[in-house]
């Protein structure tokens, strides 16, 4: 005679219960639930059917349609608008410099240019080297800059930058670790 009724426990289950609620009601391990199954004295949902489940009772739920997502980006860059020291990135980024970064500031300081600054701030974005007088900010951008999700957010700052009066020049870490004085060169077209 087994331990357990498992016309009852697969009752309970059918009326849209979980292997969790499973363990917690009647005390049954997963690993007891996993072999009574092998056994075939429990049949489990398949996994569509697990899912259709949890969804319609609230358990997993819908993702956000893209109107939503959109609804939600908004409303986040005007409260990270309205408070820029909460922005995620200044808040958990280290302010060490990147090796491209440094690399870039030793070319500046070797070629006399003067004026810029480095990680000015200007409404949530940081420029990693921004010259003041004339309105342009350098990025030096990592592999990350190549992902769909980061060009996105490049885009999306570009465009606050220019409509601000900036002007924005992106060079690749690669490129400037490979040729920072061809970085140079082209930047003194626009200083």
């Amino acid at each position: 005679m087994s331990k357990y009724n498992w016309q009852e426990i697969q009752k309970f289950y059918d009326q849209g219960m979980t292997w969790r609620d499973i363990t917690n009601h009647f005390g049954v391990s997963q690993a007891t639930i996993s072999l009574a199954k092998k056994q075939g004295k429990f049949k489990s949902r398949n996994k569509s059917d697990s899912l259709k489940l949890g969804h319609a009772s609230g358990k997993i739920q819908q993702k956000h349609s893209e109107a939503t997502k959109q609804k939600i980006s908004r409303a986040r860059i005007k409260y990270l608008n309205e408070n820029p020291d909460k922005v995620p990135y200044l808040i958990n980024h280290s302010s060490k410099q990147s090796y491209p970064e440094i690399i870039f500031e030793n070319a500046l300081k070797a070629s006399g240019i003067k004026g810029w600054k480095y990680n000015f701030q200007i409404g949530l974005y940081q420029y990693d080297f921004a010259f003041l007088e004339s309105k342009i900010d350098v990025e030096i951008d990592g592999a990350t800059h190549n992902t769909d999700k980061v060009r996105k957010i490049d885009k999306r700052r570009d465009k606050f930058s220019n409509d601000n009066g900036w002007i924005v020049i992106r060079f690749p870490a690669q490129l400037v670790k490979k040729d920072v004085i061809a970085c140079i060169n082209f930047l003194k077209l626009y200083l």
